[in-house]
């Protein structure tokens, strides 16, 4: 057959279709609602729309309620899509361009509290999920509710199983993939969304045809704002009524959670998130630092759903994955022997040949030797021992430096961050978790100050981070005091630790405002709280580890007070319950927080795409440190003023 008559075959056969899908598929105009009527206008386009239930099977339905209603006002608030009133749920189909068309399907579920449907987010997002070859389906479910000894989801519960069996035995007429339909939702639609990722197994009504005989389990979840996931809605009390013990590996479908943290519900999400974590689904929760409750795409920073999303069903084989960057090469396996110095340790040495440059290396304490130290002097052990044996590991550390990893003078933004890498306390994971992290920060125009504190652990009466502490205090008051001959803003000096230097990070950021040493020299009168952190998967932070009780040592957390953080971590981490538990106490305490857990990663990858998706954390740090300028700038401009009145 020529190329020409296939393409006449194939024109005729979307031709077929359409007509297909106009006649059977599609309500005409003059038999939309009100609300399909309006949706349609705001998406621009005729966009088939489809019964749930035929006339008179509408499930558990107790009474009529009137006509359908549509506005555009709600609490003094104009230019919404507003639908109520609902009895005729149905499905508006929003198809991708064809060329661009995916195969993959998102049944969005519009917020309103169960009693009504505010549409303006879901034109918003399936304008953007359009443009990426997704399909968005706007589920008109019932609304309000319907009370009558019913839970509030019952009948939106009963429209969205219909809706993916309806979808999924069609899927053809769609060009849709059966095995590629998800559901999400907005607010009470994240609540509806939820609640069909758990109750799936069987419908909620009694089957009519063959659409109630396929399977109504999402492919995937997508859940946004989600309300009502614990009651009370502020407890950590799980909704039973959500059935949380049906949650399983098997079952439950890979879900994806974005909010605020100044939403109400965000204890909800977390909770939800928790009990994904305890039955091993995969799941992502990304929480921005700002925004409240609401919005989709154009909210900035929590539009940045979007981007993590895609990722996310790129990862789980929905859309094309994008390709990722290949594992980070090592260089202390290939270090030649170096002369040993009297000034620098050999540890200090390996870093300088890793760094490839003569960085400045800086002692800690005046005469080398820090306060309580209990071990002799010695020679550092120096390895390869971290990232499988490739990467630079180092131990036995008396004698704590700081090496200065400046950016070149035209890109330097005057901010500096502490780096404190991992190691349990015991070593120092100095490649991986501090070289390649410094020369990250240089490419942000940071200056990357990589601290080299004091390991292993003391014997004795001394807890495991206390003279890590000690070091990492003195480093912010060094850094400050030589702010201008290493070209930093001494009001914009963050500190990032990973694992044990994550828990070293929260301590500090907890713990500055007693001296964990005596003052030595003029130094020690210069301030030692960071001005921002970042913590990469914080160890330690709940004891024991799998427990939701934050350690003492940590819970000392100010508004106004503590620094504003950035945390990532992934599902896989043992330490991802205890970085949750202590970012609901930093959320408490109104410290703004951003708090990402990816689906996998394990722990230990620093920036390593070998780690991915959590190796993905640097994109989402890079904007929040871009977001933070202004508020770093007005906390200046504040302090600069007071210190003028007190001279």
């Amino acid at each position: 057959m020529t190329g020409e008559k296939k393409g006449l075959m194939k024109a005729s056969q979307r031709i077929l279709l359409l007509v297909s899908l106009l006649v059977t598929s599609s309500a005409h105009a003059a038999d939309l609602t009100i609300g399909e009527q309006r949706f349609r206008e705001a998406i621009g386009r005729d966009c088939p729309v489809v019964r749930l239930w035929p006339d008179g099977k509408v499930p558990d339905e107790p009474k009529q309620l009137g006509d359908e209603v549509f506005k555009t006002t709600y609490r003094d608030r104009d230019g919404l899509l507003i639908i109520s009133n609902v009895t005729s749920p149905s499905m508006t189909i929003v198809s991708p361009p064809a060329d661009k068309n995916t195969g993959a399907a998102l049944v969005l579920c519009p917020g309103g509290g169960y009693g009504s449907l505010g549409c303006g987010p879901v034109v918003e997002t399936a304008k953007w999920m359009n443009q990426r070859g997704i399909t968005v389906v706007l589920l008109k479910y019932r609304v309000p509710k319907r009370h009558h000894d019913y839970a509030m989801n019952h009948q939106p519960l009963q429209d969205a199983q219909r809706a993916i069996g309806i979808l999924r035995a069609r899927a053809a007429e769609w060009e849709i993939a059966p095995d590629k339909i998800g559901i999400g939702g907005f607010s009470a639609g994240g609540h509806l969304a939820a609640s069909l990722a758990i109750n799936h197994k069987e419908r909620w009504y009694e089957p009519i045809d063959d659409s109630d005989r396929v399977s109504c389990r999402p492919d995937f979840v997508v859940l946004l704002y989600p309300a009502y996931l614990t009651y009370p809605i502020m407890s950590r009390e799980r909704d039973a009524k959500l059935h949380y013990d049906r949650i399983s590996k098997d079952a439950t479908p890979p879900i994806l959670i974005g909010i605020t943290r100044p939403d109400k519900f965000t204890i909800g999400s977390i909770e939800y998130y928790l009990a994904l974590l305890e039955a091993d689904v995969s799941a992502e929760l990304h929480i921005y630092p700002e925004g409240g409750h609401g919005g989709a795409i154009e909210k900035h920073p929590f539009g940045e759903w979007a981007g993590e999303c895609y990722r996310f069903l790129g990862d789980h084989g929905v859309v094309d994955a994008p390709s990722r960057p290949q594992p980070l090469a090592y260089k202390a396996k290939s270090l030649p022997d170096v002369a040993t110095s009297g000034d620098l340790t050999l540890g200090d040495q390996r870093l300088r040949q890793i760094l490839g440059r003569d960085c400045p290396v800086v002692p800690v304490w005046p005469d080398g030797i820090g306060p309580d130290e209990t071990l002799e002097p010695g020679s550092e052990l120096v390895t390869a021992r971290s990232r499988g044996g490739n990467a630079l590991n180092i131990r036995n550390v008396t004698r704590p430096t700081l090496t200065v990893v400046q950016p070149s003078e035209e890109e330097a933004t005057g901010k500096a961050v502490i780096v404190c890498p991992g190691g349990a306390y015991n070593g120092l994971a100095a490649e991986h978790e501090g070289t390649r992290i410094c020369q990250w920060l240089n490419e942000q125009g940071i200056t990357g100050i990589l601290l080299k504190y004091r390991v292993p652990r003391r014997e004795g009466d001394f807890p495991k981070h206390h003279h890590a502490l000690q070091d990492l205090q003195r480093s912010m008051r060094i850094v400050r005091a030589r702010a201008d001959e290493w070209n930093i803003d001494p009001y914009k000096v963050g500190i990032c630790g990973f694992s044990a230097g994550g828990h070293l990070c929260a301590t500090l950021c907890t713990n500055f405002a007693t001296d964990a040493y005596k003052p030595i020299d003029e130094v020690d009168q210069q301030n030692c709280r960071p001005d921002f952190a970042l913590l990469v998967y914080p160890a330690y932070l709940t004891e024991p580890s799998d427990s939701n009780d934050v350690d003492p040592l940590v819970k000392d957390l100010r508004r106004n007070v503590t620094p504003p953080m950035f945390m990532a971590i992934a599902r896989n981490d043992r330490f991802t319950r205890g970085m949750l538990n202590f970012y609901l106490d930093v959320r408490e305490a109104r410290i703004p927080a951003e708090c990402h857990v990816y689906a996998t990663g394990g722990h230990g990858g620093g920036i390593d795409p070998i780690s991915y998706p959590t190796s993905e954390w640097p994109s989402a740090c890079r904007r929040w440190l871009r977001d933070l300028e202004p508020e770093l700038d007005r906390l200046k401009q504040k302090a600069s003023s007071r210190e003028d009145r007190s001279k």
